[in-house]
């Protein structure tokens, strides 16, 4: 009886631990087929970035007028040199003054090391890092200040 009572423990053993590699299988699937439904969205969120800017004070840019819309990219980058994707005629911009970013949950502001600096809410934001910037928000380029909106 002892023998058959050992072959049975170890087929139990076996059954166990193949029912563990079971689940274990399951959720590495599972987890699997999640991050790439989680990949395949980024892009579409990266490309409808829900942002504009709406010029309050256009500063010394005849140009624009208060009020106008500005549309956002989800990287979008603004200065008075033709290599920004917002190009700004006030003459204390400078080539490539400030950058926004979308990052899917939120836009950031990141100063470029303009020689004027920028504002964000009246509050000078430090060159190259980048700065959290919500709808409200207003930000100061030059003379220019724009608000966020969505």
């Amino acid at each position: 009886m002892d023998v058959g009572w050992g072959i049975f423990l170890l087929a139990l053993k076996w059954v166990f631990a193949g029912l563990i590699y079971f689940v274990l299988f399951q959720v590495v699937t599972a987890v699997r087929r999640e991050m790439r439904q989680r990949l395949a969205e980024v892009p579409q969120a990266e490309a409808a970035a829900p942002g504009k800017l709406r010029l309050l004070n256009g500063g010394s840019d005849p140009s624009l007028q208060p009020g106008s819309i500005i549309r956002l990219q989800a990287v979008t980058t603004l200065g008075a040199g033709r290599e920004s994707d917002v190009v700004l005629g006030d003459h204390f911009v400078s080539n490539r003054h400030a950058r926004l970013r979308w990052d899917g949950a939120q836009w950031w502001v990141e100063d470029l090391g303009s020689k004027n600096g920028t504002t964000i809410n009246g509050r000078p934001a430090p060159p190259h890092r980048e700065q959290p910037f919500a709808p409200g928000d207003t930000l100061n380029i030059g003379d220019m200040v724009f608000e966020l909106v969505r």
